[in-house]
């Protein structure tokens, strides 16, 4: 056999360390190494997977393509390695040197000491964690033989056919890793710490014995033993149910032992710390659901932070939820829902919006989804600090973008207050986003809740509740049959069965829910059915003078369709004048149940009255998209770019993307694609869909536009196609790395010959950036010349920003400028935008030495901010004359927060101390800026400059009678600005 490279001394090299337990990465001199693409850092993990041992060229290529190499497969292998041993051998690498990537015929190996590869370490660590019989010892190697893993095991190479069975291999040694942790943990006496770890390995890994008795072990020696015996009872169902077999003789023995209670399960030592007492019973809307209650209470009490809780529809999640609520609400906690709409047209976070509206604040201002998230968080660190805030986000499978990132963000801001969120969701129905978002709270500590279908004693409970009172055994055979113990199901049969008899049951409703629903609903009076179409193309609640005005009927006609629904258990009424859809499938079966045309008939309806009723924008681009025919089509198109618009002042890039989509599909409708009023959809979709992460939509998108502007011979709107993408730039978005000629040709022809000379700088600068999207990774002199000149370009345009100008003496200008960029933050949808303008006149009229006419505006700030700022109010105020006024805003100020107006602001205090005669405050404010002398205040913030610190320093020794202090700052404040209108002037300012 082969040395081993890892046993094979080598000279001394930087230290180079390899992880393929995660992603494949490595580090040399604790410093990430750059391995290239996946192919490259394919040919480092198939090295590791080696052992140390050689692997031949041969079978090198067959497993990096896969039994497919192509006619050069050998020559890029070696590209390949030699890229390698750059990137892990910066000062060699060359084959006669090589230290890491070694040639041994017949091929290469990876030569490393065996703790410099985390699967090699961790093998090792966890082989001497077998081999010690010292608890405490075993147990410090397992944690640290865990503490290697980041990931999955080769992720990136995960699923090629030669890393497949050592992927398996190594994961099935981490979870027996997992597993002798656990055990180490139950002998050295911490049964209760242990039992979280457990609970989430075995959900994760149902069918592994072994975490079962590790976890029953555990419960019972915390004090748990119903628990124990239930986690016990749910493993020999599982395993009878999916593999026909009984529990090991291990299982078995330990039921035994439990049921018997035999004292040498119980261990000597420290006992766990007492769990909290068991509540009582759950109330009655969760019945069947005992257990999966108390397990949300007990994880309440234990400070957990989020609980996810799936099921499929009509599982109980709900009701679940509600009983939870009820049981926190009575020992103190306030509890606060948001829902996620089950029909499309909601504005984004609307669940959100909900929540922040029953805790009595003002409705979400539009922003971006950092600054929407910090004010959710703040509304809610609030409430929490008067009482344990549960949060109830229900059917987030239905959640947009920025309602689970609005949940990501709020869950890490709020870490330590006492806050529990509950989340509902559809594991059959939840998407991708939904997925990441539970993946990234992962981290947070959150557990998940699955429920299933209810026991024989549930679907009995709940048959009574629904009005079979004599349910014997057939007809609970019957229901358990048809239901498989899905509690709407359950009660939705029952009814049937109530009403027509255990035949009707049996062989009148097939074992769909759908059939059920459509069956109780043929039994109403026609007029209640057309009714509750009608209700159903408005959503799952509907506003009754609403639904009458769509409906064209009298309200109290209406009212009477409506009360049979009622009394039938298909609508409720959660307020005066609305009424609500018990379940979303009711709802849904009747809304696909209408016939497409007059769905489409109702949908113009509502459009009509919701419009006269100044709905939201997201609520009529939904109806006006549902009624739109190749007739009407071009109508509603302007109703869907008001909510994509409105999408994008609230930063839901994925939502105002589907808006644009939507756009150009009724377009297409219409029949009015290739000319201008496309290009005009076609130009925002494209940055919309970039933002939103499809690039591949915007590329073909910005194909499209420019060939319409071609087409039409238009220049100007062929340069905003061109430029239309405006979202950073993380990787290539070109198709295979290869140039577009449809999108390169047109921006060399601008920038390379006359045909664009008289360009703008401003437009010549976005279309350089435009071009280094094109060329980047394949024409590198042309990048790095276009990257240049777009920076230069930059500098020139935007150089003439507000506080240059101010600086320069351009006092007019620069205030003007100031309130561009005000405006233009405005229109972004910036959070306080508009201040920017405020803070462009206060540095113009102080730079001016006259702030009089800021005196009101600054007065109104104080009012509306106390505090904020201060020292710029009182400046303001004793240049109006308004010296009491003055002196009362002094009273409010705030220490000065250490962040980027720190010296601006210090500078303002030393100001305002020093004409007030506050020479307490104006010493403590020189001694913080003397290290700061020679400097512009402001000026590192680009916003709020107000002059030398020099000017201030000479003001403080003024007041404190210090006239040759006085005159020397005032020297360097006027050297200072000699130098900065020599810079200015550099620059032509």
């Amino acid at each position: 056999m082969a040395e081993r490279a890892s046993d094979v001394p080598s000279p001394q090299v930087p230290s180079v360390e390899v992880s393929v337990l995660g992603p494949v990465q490595a580090t040399v001199a604790e410093q990430p190494a750059p391995l290239g693409g996946p192919r490259q850092r394919s040919v480092l993990a198939r090295l590791v997977l080696a052992g140390g041992h050689v692997v031949s060229t041969d079978r090198l290529v067959e497993d990096l393509w896969d039994g497919e190499p192509p006619p050069k497969a050998l020559a890029a292998l070696q590209v390949h390695v030699s890229r390698l041993r750059r990137a892990l051998e910066p000062a060699g690498g060359r084959r006669s040197g090589a230290t890491v990537v070694v040639s041994v015929p017949p091929g290469y190996r990876l030569q490393l000491p065996r703790e410099a590869v985390d699967a090699w370490r961790f093998e090792d660590l966890v082989a001497r964690a077998s081999g010690t019989d010292d608890v405490a010892t075993r147990r410090e190697l397992l944690e640290r033989a865990l503490g290697c893993w980041s990931g999955e095991a080769f992720a990136g190479s995960a699923d090629a056919s030669w890393a497949a069975p050592e992927v398996a291999r190594l994961e099935e040694l981490r979870l027996v890793a997992v597993e002798l942790r656990a055990d180490a943990d139950l002998a050295l006496g911490r049964a209760a710490s242990v039992v979280p770890e457990l609970e989430r390995h075995l959900h994760d890994h149902p069918q592994r014995e072994e975490a079962v008795r590790l976890l029953a072990l555990a419960l019972y020696r915390s004090g748990r033993q119903g628990d124990a015996l239930s986690v016990l009872r749910r493993a020999r169902e599982r395993l009878a149910e999916e593999l026909g077999v009984d529990p090991g003789s291990g299982l078995r023995d330990l039921e035994t032992a439990i049921l018997g209670q035999v004292p040498a399960l119980d261990l000597p030592g420290p006992r766990s710390a007492p769990l909290p007492a068991v509540l009582p019973p759950a109330p009655p809307p969760s019945l069947g659901r005992a257990a999966e209650l108390r397990r949300l209470v007990d994880l309440a009490a234990e400070g957990a932070r989020v609980v996810w809780i799936a099921g499929e529809a009509g599982a109980g999640k709900t009701t679940l939820v509600e009983a939870a609520a009820a049981r926190l609400r009575a020992d103190g906690w306030r509890v606060v829902e948001g829902r996620c709409p089950e029909v499309d047209g909601a504005p984004p976070a609307w669940p959100w919006t909900e929540i922040t509206r029953v805790l009595g604040a003002a409705p979400l201002e539009e922003g971006t989804a950092f600054w929407l998230a910090r004010a959710v968080a703040d509304r809610l660190r609030e409430a929490a600090r008067e009482q344990p805030l549960l949060v109830v986000l229900d059917d987030v499978h239905r959640a947009d973008e920025l309602t689970l990132q609005l949940l990501r963000q709020v869950v890490d801001s709020l870490a330590g207050s006492p806050l529990l969120v509950l989340a509902t969701y559809r594991d059959a129905e939840a998407g991708e986003a939904l997925a990441a978002t539970r993946a990234a709270l992962a981290s947070a500590g959150a557990r998940h809740l699955g429920l299933r279908g209810l026991d024989d004693d549930g679907i009995a409970v709940l048959a009574r509740q629904s009005g079979l009172a004599d349910a014997g055994p057939a007809e609970l055979a019957l229901l358990r049959e048809r239901t498989d113990g899905n509690p709407l199901f359950v009660r939705e049969l029952t009814r049937l069965l109530v009403a027509e008899g255990r035949g009707a049951a049996r062989t009148g409703v097939p074992a769909g829910l759908r059939d059920v629903l459509r069956r109780r609903v043929e039994r109403l009076p026609g007029t209640a059915v057309t009714a509750l179409r009608q209700a159903a193309v408005l959503g799952r609640e509907a506003d009754v003078d609403v639904l009458a005005a769509v409906a064209g009927r009298d309200a109290d006609e209406l009212l009477d369709a409506l009360e049979t629904a009622v009394l039938a258990g298909l609508l409720d009424e959660p307020a005066p004048g609305r009424v609500r859809f018990t379940h979303a499938l009711v709802r849904d079966v009747l809304y696909e149940d209408t016939p497409l045309l007059r769905r489409g008939r109702v949908h113009a309806a509502a459009l009509a009255v919701l419009l006269e009723a100044g709905a939201d924008a997201a609520t009529l681009a939904h109806h006006a998209v549902a009624s739109a025919g190749p007739r009407t089509a071009a109508d509603a198109v302007p109703f869907v770019v008001a909510a994509a618009r409105e999408a994008g002042r609230l930063g839901a890039a994925a939502e105002e993307a589907r808006q644009w989509a939507s756009a150009l599909r009724l377009l297409e409708l219409a029949g009015r694609t290739g000319g201008a009023e496309e290009l005009a959809v076609l130009l925002p979709s494209i940055p919309a869909h970039a933002r939103a992460g499809d690039a591949v939509t915007a590329r073909t998108q910005q194909r499209d536009a420019v060939r319409t502007a071609r087409r039409l011979g238009r220049r100007d709107l062929l340069v905003d196609a061109l430029t239309a993408w405006d979202a950073p730039l993380v990787w290539t978005v070109r198709d295979d790395g290869a140039q577009d000629p449809e999108l390169l040709d047109p921006l060399l022809e601008l920038l390379e010959t006359p045909a664009g000379a008289d360009l703008p700088d401003e437009v010549r600068c976005r279309l350089l950036v435009a071009l280094v999207r094109e060329t980047e990774g394949v024409d590198d002199d042309r990048t790095d010349a276009a990257s240049a000149q777009a920076l230069e370009l930059a500098r020139r345009v935007h150089a003439v920003d507000g506080a240059p100008l101010v600086l320069a003496g351009r006092y007019d200008e620069g205030r003007a400028r100031y309130e561009q960029v005000a405006a233009h933050l405005v229109e972004t949808g910036a959070t306080n935008g508009g201040l920017m303008a405020l803070v462009g006149r206060f540095a113009a009229g102080f730079a001016r030495g006259d702030l009089a006419p800021m005196a009101d505006e600054l007065a109104w700030l104080h009012g509306a901010m106390p505090g904020a700022l201060t020292d710029a109010v009182v400046l303001g105020l004793l240049d109006a004359g308004r010296v009491d006024e003055a002196r009362a805003a002094w009273q409010a100020r705030r220490p000065v927060s250490r962040d980027y107006y720190w010296l601006a602001t210090t500078t303002l205090r030393a100001h305002a101390a020093a004409r007030l005669g506050d020479l307490a405050v104006a010493r403590q404010a020189r001694e913080e800026l003397l290290p700061w002398a020679g400097r512009i205040a402001g000026l590192d913030s680009g916003t709020l400059v107000v002059g030398p610190v020099d000017e201030a320093l000479a003001a403080v020794a003024d007041v404190l009678g210090e006239p040759d202090a006085a005159a020397a700052a005032r020297r360097d404040a006027d050297r200072m600005r000699a130098e900065l209108a020599a810079q200015l002037a550099g620059v032509d300012l």
